[in-house]
């Protein structure tokens, strides 16, 4: 016999095993399963030792006592026909903690041949009244209409209480709560049948006068015919095509897909103007943000910059309630969004704020929190709904008496905001009510920065039975992943982009172009005698352009973090031209560079002197005194360093016309030597892209960067 809708929450914990049930809840867009089998034994809702309790605006826990059920159940010897009777009004029975789960199906089975027989008893008019009620009742069993795709109201039926009967005192008691909320009493929300109709692609067909009829589509059935791709003739790209006529057809799309040539902006602003006004009558209230005006410091203490030592590089401001705030800042840090503060003491301050939308109420939060600290601001709003209870509709030839609907009980409730009240009502009504009566929590989030408003929202439906305040979370964090997702995009957020740079930074050097200077120099690069590393593959006779201009690029990078910015560089003819020049391109500077021979047109000249295993013995450095003044800040460029003997007559030059030197960058250097001690004494940084260890026995060796080893230690 196959499972009916009905015992949707004996199918669950049939397909879980006793002791492993889990809280099924279902997300709009999304499905969840939150294993909660620790809160369901030995009572269900307890909540009294939740770490998650706020006032004012937040969350509560519960006071009133609750009855300890189990939701397990297992198989039993066959017992007598009055037995049976009352098994039907118990949903499951408390069991040993051996059950298996073939003990929970065989038990769901039984309970399913006793609603048949007791169903098939009625149908002939026979037995008491209490026996036709109960015929009544699985004859025209609602959930199991839901399940088929029926809507009228014919289809819909009250079923048996998840719970032992009340006694009079817990029925004044619940009845007493009830009668508290009766302002939030609503008739129209059924979300079972809305929570079918969003989750199922349905094809309605038919004039509207003849019954309607659901075909279900399958996956497979539109494949490829959704999107239509087309190559952009002048660029290549392929080029998304959608569909806009059939996108408004479909329910769920039509009211956010906008036309853009359609847009009029003075309806828009007419739009803006009426929500202003509406906003205005909206008294909620935060003393905490009120004080925030008042201080005189606090708009220096919203003025500051974010933290970019971890990695933030946006201050924004939140407005959601403190136990999603964890949540919230999670999500965000990883785009480089840091939050200022969040004010979370919202209070209602008359009964017309428990009746504005979450829209409106999110809205107005961020609004106010933007005006108060000048920094963009998410807020958040988090309703609740009970949809109405069954209706029982019992055919005339029934035997016995319907009883009377409580209508407290019987109707919807609907409140714009997450409380105490949440619990209480659901405690009120769970013991006399169908325990998969659908309960949604919606949470809107608003952004808003002075100039765009974004609203997103996240939903979860849940059975009464498994229904308080803590289940908030989900469709709350469902919103801000998806608010995430929409300033992502909107203002291009990159993913963790300060641990992108600082790997970048950290392995092979501050960039690619090392990456790919190490790997050249391993692969084309020769070690001569002498200790001589010869790069004429790359980087001498024959060069590598694209790889220069990549390695210039960098090196030029680190130079203009620095306080003093160089206004020429400085280099030897011929080989330090090789990077000297694309350095300059980027830095925006002139190169000036030193010749070993004298030219007739240097009537003036900076000379020094030096030594070098390539060039040999005294040599000299010659600079015209017409290319270098006292006012000049001198960048040393040079393709490698080695002893250091070029780049220290090349300081002694710079010396020598008065110009202030600023810093020497090197593509390669060889650490074996000594040419970083030898220029410590000028007091100049020293820049290198790749640095080799050693050329012992003809293979060189490269140096691990600093960067990449102290990143490791601190992992």
């Amino acid at each position: 016999m196959p499972i009916r809708r009905s015992t949707a929450v004996a199918a669950f914990v049939c397909a879980c095993g006793v002791g492993e049930a889990p809280l099924s809840c279902s997300l709009r867009s999304a499905a969840f399963v939150v294993p909660t089998a620790s809160t369901l034994r030995p009572g269900k809702k307890s909540v009294g030792d939740s770490p998650y309790s706020c006032r004012a605006g937040g969350w509560g826990t519960k006071t009133a006592a609750t009855a300890d059920i189990a939701l397990y159940a297992k198989k039993r010897k066959k017992s007598s026909s009055k037995d049976d009777m009352d098994s039907f009004y118990n949903w499951y029975d408390s069991v040993d903690d051996d059950a298996s789960p073939e003990n929970v199906f065989w038990e769901e089975m039984e309970r399913q041949r006793l609603m048949s027989q007791i169903g098939s008893g009625s149908a002939g008019g026979g037995g008491d009244g209490e026996l036709g009620a109960a015929a009544s009742v699985a004859a025209v069993s609602g959930a199991d209409a839901v399940g088929q795709g029926a809507t009228s109201s014919s289809s819909f039926a009250q079923q048996p209480s998840s719970t032992a009967p009340m006694s009079v005192e817990e029925e004044r008691g619940a009845e007493a709560t009830l009668a508290n909320y009766g302002q939030f009493m609503v008739s129209d929300n059924w979300l079972a049948e809305d929570l079918m109709m969003q989750n199922l692609n349905l094809d309605v067909e038919g004039d509207g006068e003849e019954e309607e009829q659901a075909t279900y589509e399958e996956p497979w059935d539109t494949f490829g015919q959704e999107v239509e791709n087309e190559k952009d003739d002048e660029s290549g790209d392929v080029v998304m095509k959608l569909d806009v006529e059939k996108m408004k057809q479909i329910p769920e799309l039509k009211d956010n897909i906008m036309d853009w040539d359609d847009v009029d902006e003075e309806e828009m602003k007419k739009e803006e103007e009426e929500k202003r006004e509406r906003l205005s009558w909206i008294n909620i209230r935060s003393v905490r943000l009120e004080k925030a005006r008042d201080n005189p410091n606090a708009k220096s203490y919203f003025a500051r910059p974010p933290d970019e030592l971890e990695g933030f590089d946006r201050m924004w401001v939140a407005a959601i309630d403190a136990p999603c705030l964890a949540n919230l800042v999670g999500v965000f840090r990883n785009y480089g969004v840091q939050f200022a503060d969040n004010f979370a003491d919202w209070e209602d301050q008359s009964p017309e704020d428990a009746h504005w939308s979450i829209e409106d109420i999110a809205s107005f939060k961020a609004r106010q929190v933007y005006e108060a600290t000048g920094l963009p601001c998410i807020a958040s709003r988090t309703s609740f709904e009970i949809e109405p209870a069954r209706k029982v509709e019992v055919s005339p030839n029934a035997p016995g008496r319907v009883p009377v609907a409580n209508p407290r009980v019987q109707s919807g409730y609907k409140f714009n905001n997450i409380g105490d009240h949440v619990d209480y009502i659901v405690e009120a009504l769970e013991p006399q009510t169908d325990p998969s009566r659908v309960t949604r929590f919606t949470s809107c989030l608003c952004y808003y920065d002075g100039e765009m408003e974004v609203l997103d929202y996240g939903y979860c439906d849940c059975d009464i039975y498994f229904s308080n305040s803590v289940r908030t979370f989900i469709p709350m964090a469902h919103a801000i992943t998806e608010m995430c997702k929409t300033l992502q995009l909107t203002f291009g957020l990159e993913y963790q982009k300060w641990l992108k740079q600082k790997l970048q930074t950290a392995v092979g050097g501050r960039g690619g172009a090392s990456i790919a200077l190490r790997d050249r120099v391993l692969r084309d690069a020769k070690v001569l005698p002498n200790d001589i590393i010869d790069v004429s593959a790359f980087m001498d006779s024959n060069v590598d352009v694209d790889l220069m201009d990549d390695c210039a690029k960098e090196l030029a990078e680190r130079f203009t973090q620095m306080q003093v910015k160089p206004t020429k560089i400085l280099t030897v003819a011929t080989t330090g031209l090789v990077i000297a020049i694309p350095m300059a391109k980027y830095l925006q500077v002139p190169v000036v560079y030193a010749r070993k021979e004298r030219n007739v047109v240097m009537s003036s000249t900076y000379s020094a002197a030096f030594s070098s295993k390539t060039v040999g013995k005294n040599r000299e450095l010659l600079v015209s005194t017409n290319h270098l003044n006292e006012e000049d800040h001198i960048l040393i460029v040079d393709d490698f360093l080695s002893s250091g003997a070029s780049q220290d007559a090349l300081l002694r030059i710079v010396d020598d016309a008065r110009a202030t030197a600023v810093g020497v960058g090197v593509l390669l250097e060889k650490v074996y030597d000594s040419g970083r001690q030898s220029l410590s004494g000028y007091n100049v940084p020293v820049e290198s892209l790749v640095r080799v260890q050693s050329v012992s026995e003809g293979v060189i060796r490269l140096l691990e960067e600093e960067g990449a080893s102290s990143l490791f230690q601190k992992a």
